[in-house]
Protein backbone atom coordinates (compact mmCIF):
# COMPACT_ATOMS: atom_id res chain seq x y z
CA UNK A 1 0.00 0.00 0.00
CA UNK A 2 0.80 3.60 -1.14
CA UNK A 3 1.08 5.61 2.67
CA UNK A 4 2.03 8.79 0.97
CA UNK A 5 -0.64 9.34 -1.47
CA UNK A 6 0.31 10.86 -4.77
CA UNK A 7 1.42 14.69 -3.62
CA UNK A 8 0.14 15.91 -7.22
CA UNK A 9 -3.46 14.52 -7.40
CA UNK A 10 -3.83 15.49 -3.18
CA UNK A 11 -2.64 19.44 -4.64
CA UNK A 12 -4.73 19.29 -7.45
CA UNK A 13 -7.75 18.29 -5.36
CA UNK A 14 -6.52 21.12 -2.87
CA UNK A 15 -7.09 23.52 -5.02
CA UNK A 16 -10.10 22.41 -6.33
CA UNK A 17 -11.81 22.19 -3.14
CA UNK A 18 -10.62 26.26 -2.63
CA UNK A 19 -12.00 27.45 -6.29
CA UNK A 20 -15.50 25.60 -5.45
CA UNK A 21 -15.27 27.51 -2.04
CA UNK A 22 -14.84 30.74 -3.94
CA UNK A 23 -17.18 29.94 -6.38
CA UNK A 24 -19.92 28.97 -3.27
CA UNK A 25 -19.35 32.07 -1.32
CA UNK A 26 -19.46 34.45 -4.63
CA UNK A 27 -22.88 33.15 -5.72
CA UNK A 28 -25.32 36.60 -5.89
CA UNK A 29 -28.02 34.05 -3.99
CA UNK A 30 -27.02 31.65 -1.12
CA UNK A 31 -28.54 30.35 2.04
CA UNK A 32 -26.20 28.05 3.15
CA UNK A 33 -23.06 30.65 2.00
CA UNK A 34 -20.88 30.41 4.97
CA UNK A 35 -21.27 26.96 6.02
CA UNK A 36 -20.61 25.30 2.35
CA UNK A 37 -17.65 27.88 2.27
CA UNK A 38 -15.71 27.16 5.17
CA UNK A 39 -16.83 23.13 4.80
CA UNK A 40 -14.53 23.56 1.28
CA UNK A 41 -12.27 25.83 2.58
CA UNK A 42 -11.02 23.64 5.51
CA UNK A 43 -10.94 20.54 3.39
CA UNK A 44 -8.71 22.47 1.07
CA UNK A 45 -6.01 22.94 4.02
CA UNK A 46 -6.32 19.80 4.65
CA UNK A 47 -6.17 18.31 1.20
CA UNK A 48 -2.96 21.14 1.07
CA UNK A 49 -1.08 19.83 4.34
CA UNK A 50 -1.20 16.00 3.24
CA UNK A 51 0.37 17.10 -0.26
CA UNK A 52 2.82 18.25 1.78
CA UNK A 53 3.51 15.38 3.48
CA UNK A 54 3.37 13.51 0.57
CA UNK A 55 5.81 15.35 -1.16
CA UNK A 56 8.30 15.36 1.94
CA UNK A 57 7.56 11.17 1.83
CA UNK A 58 5.78 11.37 4.88
CA UNK A 59 2.56 8.98 5.69
CA UNK A 60 -0.84 10.63 5.62
CA UNK A 61 -2.16 7.75 7.54
CA UNK A 62 -2.31 6.75 11.46
CA UNK A 63 -1.29 3.35 12.36
CA UNK A 64 -3.66 0.93 11.62
CA UNK A 65 -5.41 -1.02 14.06
CA UNK A 66 -6.59 -4.59 14.23
CA UNK A 67 -9.30 -5.00 11.86
CA UNK A 68 -10.27 -1.48 11.29
CA UNK A 69 -9.53 0.08 8.24
CA UNK A 70 -6.68 2.36 7.02
CA UNK A 71 -7.68 6.30 8.10
CA UNK A 72 -6.19 9.36 6.83
CA UNK A 73 -4.80 12.14 9.02
CA UNK A 74 -7.49 14.52 10.50
CA UNK A 75 -6.88 18.19 9.64
CA UNK A 76 -5.21 18.76 12.99
CA UNK A 77 -3.37 16.05 12.88
CA UNK A 78 -2.32 16.43 8.97
CA UNK A 79 -1.39 20.68 10.43
CA UNK A 80 0.48 19.17 13.15
CA UNK A 81 3.01 17.05 11.17
CA UNK A 82 3.19 19.59 7.95
CA UNK A 83 3.91 22.34 10.39
CA UNK A 84 7.71 21.47 10.18
CA UNK A 85 7.92 21.63 6.73
CA UNK A 86 6.49 25.60 6.45
CA UNK A 87 8.58 28.08 5.15
CA UNK A 88 10.66 30.29 7.72
CA UNK A 89 8.89 33.24 7.66
CA UNK A 90 4.98 31.96 7.29
CA UNK A 91 4.55 30.79 10.88
CA UNK A 92 2.48 28.34 11.93
CA UNK A 93 0.81 29.36 15.42
CA UNK A 94 -1.33 32.15 13.52
CA UNK A 95 -2.32 30.14 10.76
CA UNK A 96 -3.19 27.16 13.17
CA UNK A 97 -5.34 29.84 15.38
CA UNK A 98 -7.15 31.50 12.20
CA UNK A 99 -8.10 27.53 11.47
CA UNK A 100 -9.05 26.56 14.85
CA UNK A 101 -11.91 29.01 14.48
CA UNK A 102 -13.39 28.75 11.35
CA UNK A 103 -13.60 24.99 12.59
CA UNK A 104 -14.94 25.87 15.84
CA UNK A 105 -17.81 27.99 13.23
CA UNK A 106 -18.22 24.59 10.92
CA UNK A 107 -18.39 22.43 14.25
CA UNK A 108 -21.14 24.41 15.29
CA UNK A 109 -22.94 26.55 12.35
CA UNK A 110 -26.11 25.49 13.54
CA UNK A 111 -25.78 28.08 16.87
CA UNK A 112 -25.05 31.03 15.05
CA UNK A 113 -28.10 30.70 12.68
CA UNK A 114 -30.11 34.17 12.35
CA UNK A 115 -27.48 35.67 14.54
CA UNK A 116 -27.63 39.27 12.19
CA UNK A 117 -24.15 40.10 11.43
CA UNK A 118 -21.78 37.57 12.53
CA UNK A 119 -21.44 36.72 9.50
CA UNK A 120 -18.85 39.39 8.99
CA UNK A 121 -16.85 37.82 11.50
CA UNK A 122 -16.57 34.64 9.60
CA UNK A 123 -15.85 37.05 6.77
CA UNK A 124 -12.85 38.08 8.01
CA UNK A 125 -11.06 35.50 9.22
CA UNK A 126 -11.72 33.91 5.99
CA UNK A 127 -10.30 36.67 3.74
CA UNK A 128 -7.36 35.84 5.82
CA UNK A 129 -7.06 31.93 5.20
CA UNK A 130 -7.35 32.75 1.67
CA UNK A 131 -4.13 34.87 2.31
CA UNK A 132 -3.03 32.47 4.07
CA UNK A 133 -3.34 29.47 1.54
CA UNK A 134 -1.74 31.93 -1.26
CA UNK A 135 1.28 32.31 0.19
CA UNK A 136 1.42 28.36 1.79
CA UNK A 137 0.83 27.19 -2.24
CA UNK A 138 3.41 29.59 -3.87
CA UNK A 139 5.84 29.01 -1.19
CA UNK A 140 5.61 25.43 -0.68
CA UNK A 141 4.53 24.34 -4.36
CA UNK A 142 5.65 26.79 -6.44
CA UNK A 143 1.97 27.36 -7.33
CA UNK A 144 0.27 30.70 -7.98
CA UNK A 145 -3.32 31.00 -6.91
CA UNK A 146 -3.86 33.49 -9.92
CA UNK A 147 -3.83 30.86 -12.41
CA UNK A 148 -6.42 28.82 -11.02
CA UNK A 149 -8.44 32.47 -9.90
CA UNK A 150 -9.80 35.82 -11.07
CA UNK A 151 -8.15 37.82 -8.28
CA UNK A 152 -10.86 40.01 -8.87
CA UNK A 153 -12.86 37.42 -7.15
CA UNK A 154 -10.30 36.32 -4.10
CA UNK A 155 -11.40 38.74 -1.64
CA UNK A 156 -14.80 36.49 -1.70
CA UNK A 157 -17.06 39.61 -2.93
CA UNK A 158 -17.72 43.45 -2.19
CA UNK A 159 -16.35 45.43 0.77
CA UNK A 160 -18.50 43.62 4.29
CA UNK A 161 -21.85 45.52 4.72
CA UNK A 162 -20.43 46.03 8.39
CA UNK A 163 -16.96 46.15 9.82
CA UNK A 164 -16.13 43.50 11.72
CA UNK A 165 -14.56 45.12 14.73
CA UNK A 166 -17.76 48.29 14.44
CA UNK A 167 -19.77 44.74 14.29
CA UNK A 168 -17.73 43.28 17.65
CA UNK A 169 -17.74 46.92 19.23
CA UNK A 170 -21.25 47.23 18.94
CA UNK A 171 -21.93 43.81 20.92
CA UNK A 172 -21.55 45.60 24.44
CA UNK A 173 -23.80 48.52 22.99
CA UNK A 174 -26.89 46.64 21.98
CA UNK A 175 -29.80 46.54 24.09
CA UNK A 176 -31.30 42.93 23.28
CA UNK A 177 -28.83 40.39 24.84
CA UNK A 178 -25.92 38.79 22.93
CA UNK A 179 -26.58 35.23 21.58
CA UNK A 180 -24.63 32.61 24.31
CA UNK A 181 -22.75 31.19 21.04
CA UNK A 182 -21.59 34.80 19.08
CA UNK A 183 -20.21 36.03 23.04
CA UNK A 184 -18.04 32.83 23.50
CA UNK A 185 -17.22 33.24 19.67
CA UNK A 186 -15.84 36.86 20.19
CA UNK A 187 -13.83 35.46 23.70
CA UNK A 188 -12.02 32.87 21.51
CA UNK A 189 -10.91 34.97 19.05
CA UNK A 190 -9.45 37.44 21.49
CA UNK A 191 -7.94 34.51 23.10
CA UNK A 192 -6.52 33.45 19.85
CA UNK A 193 -5.28 37.04 19.21
CA UNK A 194 -4.14 37.54 22.88
CA UNK A 195 -1.83 34.58 22.58
CA UNK A 196 -0.16 35.49 18.94
CA UNK A 197 0.37 38.92 20.10
CA UNK A 198 1.97 37.81 23.47
CA UNK A 199 4.41 35.67 21.72
CA UNK A 200 5.67 38.39 18.99
CA UNK A 201 3.67 36.24 15.83
CA UNK A 202 1.96 37.87 12.90
CA UNK A 203 -1.41 38.71 14.13
CA UNK A 204 -2.55 39.43 10.33
CA UNK A 205 -2.20 35.91 9.62
CA UNK A 206 -4.64 35.59 12.45
CA UNK A 207 -7.60 37.70 11.00
CA UNK A 208 -7.29 41.01 9.09
CA UNK A 209 -9.47 43.37 7.03
CA UNK A 210 -9.14 43.57 3.18
CA UNK A 211 -9.73 45.86 0.90
CA UNK A 212 -11.35 44.26 -2.49
CA UNK A 213 -7.73 44.88 -3.84
CA UNK A 214 -6.45 42.36 -1.34
CA UNK A 215 -3.98 45.02 0.38
CA UNK A 216 -4.00 45.80 4.60
CA UNK A 217 -6.54 47.75 5.54
CA UNK A 218 -5.96 47.11 9.38
CA UNK A 219 -5.19 43.74 11.92
CA UNK A 220 -7.29 43.25 14.30
CA UNK A 221 -4.99 43.59 17.44
CA UNK A 222 -7.16 42.24 20.69
CA UNK A 223 -8.15 45.62 22.09
CA UNK A 224 -10.42 45.87 19.24
CA UNK A 225 -12.25 42.89 20.72
CA UNK A 226 -12.37 43.98 24.37
CA UNK A 227 -15.12 46.10 24.23
CA UNK A 228 -17.06 43.04 22.25
CA UNK A 229 -16.87 41.01 25.12
CA UNK A 230 -17.45 43.09 28.22
CA UNK A 231 -21.01 42.61 28.32
CA UNK A 232 -19.88 38.23 28.60
CA UNK A 233 -17.36 37.50 31.07
CA UNK A 234 -17.94 34.10 30.76
CA UNK A 235 -16.43 32.33 28.36
CA UNK A 236 -18.89 29.80 28.76
CA UNK A 237 -21.22 28.96 26.22
CA UNK A 238 -23.16 26.44 24.00
CA UNK A 239 -20.18 25.98 21.53
CA UNK A 240 -17.61 22.58 21.16
CA UNK A 241 -14.58 23.98 20.94
CA UNK A 242 -11.79 21.97 20.18
CA UNK A 243 -8.14 23.62 21.00
CA UNK A 244 -5.14 22.46 19.14
CA UNK A 245 -2.31 23.44 21.25
CA UNK A 246 1.57 23.59 19.93
CA UNK A 247 3.23 21.07 22.36
CA UNK A 248 6.17 22.43 22.27
CA UNK A 249 4.24 25.26 25.13
CA UNK A 250 1.59 22.93 26.36
CA UNK A 251 3.70 19.80 26.51
CA UNK A 252 7.51 20.97 27.12
CA UNK A 253 8.73 18.07 29.58
CA UNK A 254 10.51 14.82 29.03
CA UNK A 255 10.60 12.16 31.88
CA UNK A 256 14.32 13.26 32.29
CA UNK A 257 12.77 16.46 33.33
CA UNK A 258 9.98 15.41 35.51
CA UNK A 259 12.55 12.67 37.47
CA UNK A 260 14.10 15.65 38.45
CA UNK A 261 11.75 17.95 39.20
CA UNK A 262 10.50 15.59 41.75
CA UNK A 263 13.34 14.55 43.08
CA UNK A 264 11.62 12.42 45.82
CA UNK A 265 8.23 11.28 47.06
CA UNK A 266 6.96 10.34 50.56
CA UNK A 267 10.65 9.80 51.17
CA UNK A 268 11.12 7.33 48.00
CA UNK A 269 13.42 8.35 45.75
CA UNK A 270 11.22 9.20 42.42
CA UNK A 271 13.71 7.22 39.37
CA UNK A 272 12.89 6.95 36.13
CA UNK A 273 11.29 3.66 36.89
CA UNK A 274 8.91 4.55 39.42
CA UNK A 275 7.99 7.59 36.87
CA UNK A 276 7.19 4.59 34.81
CA UNK A 277 5.08 2.63 37.30
CA UNK A 278 2.85 5.80 38.52
CA UNK A 279 2.14 6.41 34.66
CA UNK A 280 1.11 3.03 34.07
CA UNK A 281 -0.85 2.51 36.94
CA UNK A 282 -2.77 5.63 36.41
CA UNK A 283 -3.08 5.74 32.99
CA UNK A 284 -1.64 9.11 32.74
CA UNK A 285 -0.29 8.28 29.38
CA UNK A 286 -3.93 8.06 27.81
CA UNK A 287 -5.05 11.28 28.77
CA UNK A 288 -4.08 14.36 26.90
CA UNK A 289 -3.90 16.89 29.69
CA UNK A 290 -0.60 14.84 31.22
CA UNK A 291 0.99 13.47 27.88
CA UNK A 292 0.76 14.25 24.22
CA UNK A 293 2.52 11.61 22.05
CA UNK A 294 3.54 12.29 18.18
CA UNK A 295 1.66 11.16 15.62
CA UNK A 296 4.32 9.34 14.27
CA UNK A 297 4.49 7.64 18.16
CA UNK A 298 8.32 8.21 18.42
CA UNK A 299 8.23 11.71 20.33
CA UNK A 300 6.29 11.57 23.92
CA UNK A 301 6.20 14.72 26.09
CA UNK A 302 4.25 15.72 29.36
CA UNK A 303 2.51 19.14 30.91
CA UNK A 304 3.54 20.63 33.95
CA UNK A 305 0.40 19.53 34.78
CA UNK A 306 1.85 15.86 35.43
CA UNK A 307 3.77 16.38 38.32
CA UNK A 308 1.13 18.38 40.61
CA UNK A 309 -0.88 15.19 39.55
CA UNK A 310 1.67 12.41 41.42
CA UNK A 311 2.28 14.73 43.58
CA UNK A 312 -0.67 14.26 45.04
CA UNK A 313 -0.79 10.57 44.84
CA UNK A 314 -0.19 9.61 48.83
CA UNK A 315 2.61 7.09 49.73
CA UNK A 316 0.34 3.96 49.55
CA UNK A 317 -0.32 4.83 46.19
CA UNK A 318 3.10 5.15 45.26
CA UNK A 319 4.28 1.89 46.82
CA UNK A 320 1.37 -0.18 45.26
CA UNK A 321 2.31 1.06 41.93
CA UNK A 322 5.63 -0.03 41.88
CA UNK A 323 4.65 -3.21 43.47
CA UNK A 324 2.32 -3.85 40.36
CA UNK A 325 4.06 -2.70 37.78
CA UNK A 326 7.12 -4.82 38.80
CA UNK A 327 4.78 -7.52 39.24
CA UNK A 328 3.71 -6.71 35.40
CA UNK A 329 7.12 -6.45 34.24
CA UNK A 330 8.51 -9.90 35.49
CA UNK A 331 5.06 -11.79 33.99
CA UNK A 332 6.20 -10.16 30.13
CA UNK A 333 9.83 -11.52 31.08
CA UNK A 334 8.58 -14.76 31.49
CA UNK A 335 6.25 -14.68 28.62
CA UNK A 336 9.59 -13.71 26.47
CA UNK A 337 11.09 -16.78 28.14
Amino acid sequence: MNYHGSYRRLLQNSISAFVSAIEIYNKPKFFYREECFVILLLNSYELLFKALLSRKGQSIFYRKKYRQPYRTLSLNDAFNKAQRYFPDDIDPLPIRKNLDLLSTYRDNAVHFYNQKGFEVVIYALAQTAIINYKDLLLRCFGKDLADEINWALLPIGTSPPVDPIQYISSLSATKSKTSPAVSQFISELKSSIEEVEKLGKDIGRVVTIFEVKLESVKKITAADIVIGVERSQDKDGPLAIVKTIDPNVSHPLRRKDIVLKIGHIHGIKFTSYVFDAVVWRYNLKADPIYCWKATEGILTRYSPTIITRIKQLSKNDVVHAIEDYRERMRKKRCQNN
